[in-house]
């Protein structure tokens, strides 16, 4: 025990020196942070200016009431001048030539675009239920042209006042009243509520962002700590380093001594992560701009106790198989052709997480979250989402405890030899012999 605790010590002190150790710790909370709070403050303080965009109305009923909505203190700039100013051309014979004229115009920046709204645009469809169950779909299309169609907010406001013009146009054809109709077709919306024993609390989809997170930081540390335990193994073997080393201990101390180091120096980032990510919480909030919609979601303090539980046996599952790659190979490169199955029992939790979030207590996340290889990610999903019952908990780690002791005991027979062949990579045959080695 004393050797694999000198071990331990080599491995944590030589790692959390190093310059990678100390910019990821800085930097890692800060950039997830950033990737939540940035486009939130840029979406707040982004620099807006006046359009002038051109209105082809082959109905020549729109273009007026379309100017006139669009002159609303909803369509207006913050210091009150309006967003959209809209210029009529008149549709003449050559309506290919007026297009070419108008493109032209917007890309001499004339123009920052223009609207093509076809004759038939105020024609009812064929008519339908009044109720429907799905959303309504659209009958008719309206052109946009403009160099940039990626601007989804100026899309969404230009599109919901033509509607609202249209609509009120069609209603009033039909000699209904736009305002009392309006009235009746108000949506309602569903306020989801989460209920636990505690009490209720509305969920406004901070579950669904602190699960999709914390999950992929369990793939990250896994994927990125595995490949350190596996690096650092072919460099000892290929510098014959650990010929030394193996003087003086054995082989499965030096394997379990660098686990261990390299699992601590995980520990310690995310003992850190966790405190900055409890000072965010609370005084995070101060720095997001006040017109900016944005609340910090909290975390259950048993979030955080599964996590630390799921990404130590998630590392050691994984950590043991990478120790075992590193001491079969005689470089990277070879490792790389090894490494692409673990790394597939790592990327399935993530593309099935999607699933989980939205059905955590169906048999089929039931059933994948036994499994042992995903279970690191995809049990910690669930219990994220609605915690289940005790008793799964506690069944999914037993079975990753019983896979990694078998894991252990696999990786400790091929370790032994495989730390000290050198040459040709081992075949599979050859593998199975050095397990059956006493």
């Amino acid at each position: 025990m004393r050797k694999i605790l000198a071990v331990i010590k080599r491995e944590y002190i030589q790692m959390v020196r190093t310059k990678g150790f100390i910019i990821g710790t800085v930097l890692g909370p800060v950039f997830m942070i950033a990737l939540i709070v940035v486009p939130i403050i840029v979406s707040s303080v982004s620099v807006e200016k006046q359009e002038t965009i051109g209105v082809v109305d082959l109905t020549n009923e729109i273009f007026m009431e379309l100017d006139k909505k669009l002159d609303h203190k909803d369509y207006r700039l913050k210091d009150g001048f309006r967003r959209y100013v809209l210029e009529k051309f008149e549709p003449y014979a050559g309506t290919d030539e007026l297009r070419h004229e108008l493109r032209e115009r917007v890309l001499k920046k004339e123009l920052s675009a223009y609207i093509h709204i076809p004759e038939d645009v105020l024609e009812m469809g064929a008519r339908e239920s009044a109720v429907r169950d799905s959303e309504p779909e659209e009958d008719k299309k309206v052109e946009y042209v403009s160099e940039h169609t990626t601007d989804f907010e100026k899309l969404r406001a230009l599109n919901r006042a033509l509607n609202s013009v249209v609509i009120e146009k069609r209603l009033k054809r039909e000699g209904l009243d736009p305002q009392k109709v309006a009235q009746y077709i108000k949506r309602v919306g569903l306020q989801p509520i989460k209920i636990t024993k505690k009490g209720e609390e509305e969920d406004t989809g901070g579950t669904f962002m602190i699960s999709y997170i914390l999950a992929l930081i369990i793939y990250m540390a896994i994927l990125i700590y595995g490949q350190v335990i596996m690096r650092g193994v072919i460099e000892e073997k290929s510098s014959r380093v650990v010929e030394v080393v193996l003087s003086s201990l054995k082989p499965f101390q030096l394997m379990m001594g660098k686990i261990l180091g390299i699992g601590a120096v995980g520990l310690t980032q995310f003992s850190i992560w966790t405190l900055f990510g409890i000072g965010a919480s609370v005084y995070g909030t101060s720095f997001i701009p006040a017109g900016a919609n944005f609340a910090m979601p909290s975390i259950p303090p048993h979030v955080f106790v599964y996590f630390v539980v799921f990404f130590i046996l998630g590392y050691f599952l994984y950590g043991t198989i990478y120790a075992a790659v590193g001491s079969m190979v005689n470089s990277e490169k070879e490792a790389q052709q090894l490494v692409m199955p673990i790394t597939m029992f790592l990327i399935v939790p993530i593309m099935l997480m999607i699933f989980i979030i939205r059905a955590p207590n169906s048999s089929i996340a039931v059933f994948l979250s036994f499994i042992p290889f995903f279970a690191p990610i995809l049990m910690f999903l669930r219990i994220t989402v609605l915690l289940p019952p005790f008793g799964q908990i506690g069944a999914s780690i037993v079975i990753l405890i019983l896979t990694i002791l078998l894991m252990i005991w696999l990786t400790a027979k091929i370790y032994r030899v495989g730390i000290l062949m050198y040459g040709k990579r081992p075949k599979l045959a050859e593998i199975v012999r050095w397990i059956r080695y006493k």
